[in-house]
């Protein structure tokens, strides 16, 4: 089976977000199993042995893409741009399937672009729920962004409706699209997990070598990743545990204070934080994922504080490191952390809550180190590679095959 699989960017090294660590890790599953597995992403087509075919147009299709390319940056709002964007993204989907024809293609619901490249290739395009828009938490939005947002959702309606199949990593997910974007739930659709590589040459959290006072967080600084529900509980936390320190690791976009503002780390910080606070907080900034190792290690806790997830990854490892984690309890956080046993919830922006739980967590070590340990268990009967990457091969199987999932 010649699987086609997209992606914002390739290869990996050139930088890690969600989408690109879940291509990376079931490409080598499926590589593993004897498939060939290409991947599309910016107008190039990498193969399985690491070769790469150019998919950037020539002649009058090139003079095309120059223009769409130049108007999607006149634009005053981004998301204006997209459906030129998509449209080039189908075509480059195109171009791939008549260079090596794929037998079933991949890729996320964002802006609807599947439905495009489901019109462009005569084989199935499966529809993976990386982050239905329609599912976020309202934000403060200027009047242009509201609109580009109700495109966005309108887009990504047509291409889940559409859809032969659709995926997701958890059932909450996969009933939030369907109710949202009017797709009938028990049309072909299948809920598998996020996979995560579980090596076994990978650190382990150790009690230790933990400090039992270190907290980290992994995760944007805005409004989604809940940066401010986590500074305002660290606040709350140094009330109990005066010797608590934060290490905060992301890249900083802010957070929205009105329509078209957003306010950054140091502003917030120096606004709504006491100074004692502030002393006891180290803001690192975006960090590469070999230098968020050690941090793990060393925290005797990783906190996710976000509002809205949808299967994300630096929770994942942290599971899979058998680091004690406190997580809010964003629709489907249940799915994958088991409250009390393999990490603690607590209510999404509730700050008081989630110091709380930090403080419970904190103030048992060793049951912290047992939940860190059930956690890593989890991961290996749940949410393996070898696990999911199956289930996802037998997905595609059945698709192909005109058969449910």
């Amino acid at each position: 089976m010649h699987i086609g699989l997209c992606s914002p960017h390739w290869p990996p090294s050139r930088g890690a977000n969600g989408i690109v660590s879940y291509v990376s890790a079931v490409r080598d599953h499926f590589i593993a199993r004897g498939h060939d597995v290409s991947v599309i992403s910016q107008e190039r087509l990498y193969l399985g042995d690491g070769s790469a075919l150019s998919l950037a147009p020539r002649g009058a299709a090139n003079v095309l893409a120059r223009a769409e390319r130049k108007l999607a940056r006149w634009r005053k709002h981004p998301d204006g741009a997209l459906p030129e964007v998509g449209r080039r993204v189908a075509r480059e989907i195109a171009a791939a399937h008549r260079l090596r024809p794929f037998d079933i293609v991949e890729m996320e619901e964002s802006f609807g672009w599947s439905e495009l490249a489901g019109r462009a290739i005569p084989v199935p395009v499966v529809t993976r729920l990386h982050g239905p828009q329609a599912l976020k938490p309202d934000r403060l939005l200027t009047d242009a962004e509201r609109r580009d947002e109700r495109r966005r959702c309108a887009a990504e309606a047509l291409a889940v409706r559409s859809a032969p199949v659709v995926t997701a990593p958890t059932r909450a997910i996969m009933a939030g699209a369907c109710r949202s974007y009017g797709r009938d739930p028990e049309r072909y659709s299948a809920v598998i997990a996020n996979p995560i590589r579980l090596r076994s040459d990978a650190p382990r959290w150790r009690l230790e070598h933990a400090d039992p006072n270190h907290v980290l967080m992994v995760g944007r600084f805005d409004f989604w990743k809940g940066a401010d529900t986590m500074l305002l509980a660290f606040e709350q936390l140094l009330r109990l545990r005066p010797l608590a320190r934060l290490t905060l690791v992301g890249p900083d976009e802010g957070l929205e204070t009105r329509p078209g503002e957003r306010m950054g780390f140091e502003q917030f910080a120096a606004t709504r934080l006491v100074p004692e606070t502030l002393s006891r907080i180290t803001y690192r900034g975006l960090l590469k994922p070999a230098e968020i190792i050690p941090l793990r290690m060393s925290a005797m806790v990783t906190v996710i504080s976000s509002r809205w997830e949808n299967f994300p990854y630096i929770l994942l490892e942290a599971m899979a490191a058998g680091s004690p984690l406190v997580t809010t309890a964003w629709p489907g956080a249940e799915e994958i952390v088991i409250d009390g046993r393999s990490g603690l919830l607590a209510p999404v922006a509730d700050h008081q809550a989630l110091a709380d739980a930090l403080d419970r967590l904190m103030g048992n070590p060793q049951n912290a180190a047992a939940m860190g340990n059930a956690a890593r268990e989890r991961c290996a009967v749940e949410f393996s590679l070898d696990v999911v990457g199956d289930k996802l091969l037998d997905c595609y199987d059945r698709t192909i095959a005109g058969k449910a999932p």
